[in-house]
């Protein structure tokens, strides 16, 4: 029996990882559409690491997801031969009653992770780079770390192009037409070629309203900042010394390599989870100096070396978010052969390997490894009901 074409539109994490994932089941056409390049800057995937957590608050749904894609991320470092993931550890500094930090410590007993609760007394010694102070519940779990996010992106290219698969670079989606299902939609783009497939994978990131608009989504885009400090020791602010860490909306990471000439080995990264304000995802502005100097002060005030390090870098990222900051992942309901990823509200790059997953499963429509049902997009008109009944 023939096998359907398959098109997957965008080259981020998820986009990468459903190709690869359709190829190893022995898919054999499979074409991704890039409408600029993998790991492009203005990509919510681009850049040098991601953090893998597994506190989700009282959620423990999502906390198993991340250990299922963690095992993925593994064996994609052994067929790839790459370093792809690197443990750090990571410091929660919570409240009593934030439902959040106590509720994540008793999930990550309950999965029997390496998760300890520390005194303030305990934290201080043992990591005497953060202020404490305002914090009366800390927790530690060693198995976090980093994603090395270019890299991943970049191996996920090589696997995917040697498995057979195809990558078209600049080259933007700009409509389908899938007036028939009888016929195999067609994919029209910015070069002037027409594809033809009998099934789409729409991976789009921020850019998902511009195919997608007659579903009037419930997304916002977001503008992120990541700030990058230079000027601090490595001895105090290195892997072995220092933790990934999440306090309250801010997270950052320990100074880790890089194979990117345009980020220094010893600069520390971290940023605010804070929504920013929304945004188209084709605009080009400027970088609003009030909102960053606002998270510079919170960081400061939490690692108190940075008052005499240097604020030597600035990335701009967006979000795609969703009402419940949950994914969305489903089919178009009047032609169930698109398939769509979309509210990943910046937590979905370290479930890229899973998430390729789920979306060829809908593809092939073969069993998932997750129940599909927690990310149907009926689940917000539902919500609506319920509030408007109330």
């Amino acid at each position: 029996m023939r096998q359907p074409r398959v098109v997957i539109v965008g080259a981020g994490v998820v986009g990468l990882s459903t190709a690869y994932s359709l190829l190893t089941q022995g898919a054999e056409h499979v074409t991704i559409l890039e409408q600029e390049a993998v790991d492009h800057p203005r990509g919510t995937s681009h850049g040098i690491s991601r953090l893998l957590r597994f506190e989700y608050g009282p959620d423990i749904f999502y906390s198993s997801m991340v250990r299922m894609s963690l095992s993925r991320w593994k064996r994609l470092e052994q067929v790839s031969q790459r370093t792809l993931y690197t443990r750090t550890g990571l410091l929660v500094l919570g409240n009593e009653g934030d439902n959040f930090t106590q509720p994540s410590y008793q999930a990550m007993r309950e999965m029997d992770l390496p998760t300890e609760r520390l005194s303030r007394q305990h934290c201080k010694q043992r990591f005497p780079q953060f202020s404490a102070s305002d914090s009366d519940i800390i927790t530690y779990n060693a198995e976090a770390g980093i994603l090395h996010a270019s890299t991943c992106l970049r191996t996920l290219k090589e696997m995917v192009i040697s498995q057979g698969g195809t990558i078209h670079e600049s080259c933007r989606v700009t409509h389908l037409s899938h007036d028939s299902h009888l016929r195999p939609m067609c994919i029209y783009t910015s070069t002037g070629d027409e594809l033809s497939a009998e099934r789409v994978v729409l991976a789009t990131g921020p850019w998902v309203h511009r195919l997608l608009a007659d579903l009037q989504l419930p997304v916002r885009l977001t503008r992120q900042y990541l700030l990058y400090f230079a000027g601090l020791s490595p001895s105090s602010f290195g892997i072995h010394a220092f933790p990934s860490f999440l306090t309250s909306d801010l997270y950052g990471f320990p100074f880790h390599p890089t194979n990117n000439n345009d980020y220094g080995p010893h600069w520390l990264k971290a940023a605010s989870h804070t929504f920013g304000m929304p945004i188209d995802p084709d605009d080009i502005l400027p970088r609003d100096d009030q909102v960053i100097a606002h998270i510079a002060k919170k960081l400061r005030s939490l690692l108190p070396a940075l008052h005499n390090a240097n604020l030597v870098h600035v990335d701009s990222c967006m979000y795609d978010v969703s009402p419940d900051e949950g994914f969305i992942l489903d089919r178009v309901a009047h032609d169930p052969r698109i398939v769509f990823a979309t509210g990943l509200t910046g937590h979905g790059f370290k479930f890229g390997p899973l998430l390729g997953e789920l979306l060829s499963s809908m593809v092939c429509e073969t069993p998932p490894p997750v129940d599909l049902e927690n990310f149907q997009l009926a689940r917000f008109s539902h919500r609506q009901q319920t509030t408007s009944v109330a």
